[in-house]
């Protein structure tokens, strides 16, 4: 359920338009293309079940979600939201943080990662790995601060901490 949150929460967070080249393109999007649904997510109205069907035309149109670190982060955040292609959606967040590196999304992108780990696998370390990365690539970043404090609850000596207080209790 936190995975879903966190993904509705990044799409509506990378659903506000860049001043790009997006808009001045003439490839019309229709209800069955990867377009038509980024469109939907870029006006804030795609419905649960559209960004469902919306997974296969991102991976199917491949090379048009990989020609942009926005389409890469709500795609990624698409597919991560639960089913079967949720590596489609690792692998789109993966490709925006060393493709667009400098990218406004590649900080979200590596926390996404790092809580994806974290709550859908209970891989703790490939999550402080990912947080670790964030603090070092993007010091000066929001989300570095963020990344210390969840690398400070990950802890085991935090860990055990807070466990002996409460069997204290």
């Amino acid at each position: 359920m936190r995975i879903a949150l966190l993904a509705l929460f990044g799409l509506i967070s990378c659903a506000a338009p860049e001043s790009d080249d997006q808009g001045q393109q003439a490839t019309v999007a229709v209800s069955d293309s990867a377009l038509y649904y980024f469109g939907r997510i870029d006006s804030g109205i795609a419905t649960s079940e559209e960004l469902e069907f919306a997974k296969k035309h991102f991976i199917s149109e491949d090379s048009l979600v990989l020609s942009d670190p926005k389409r890469l982060m709500q795609a990624g955040l698409v597919l991560m939201s639960g089913g079967e292609d949720y590596l489609y959606g690792v692998n789109y967040l993966i490709t925006l943080t060393k493709k667009y590196p400098e990218h406004t999304f590649a900080p979200e992108a590596m926390m996404q990662l790092a809580l994806f780990f974290e709550n859908r696998f209970n891989d703790k370390e490939r999550s402080r790995n990912y947080l670790r990365a964030l603090m070092d690539r993007y010091p000066k970043h929001e989300l570095a601060i963020q990344a210390e404090a969840l690398l400070l609850l990950s802890s085991d000596e935090e860990l055990n901490t807070i466990q002996n207080w409460l069997n204290k209790q």
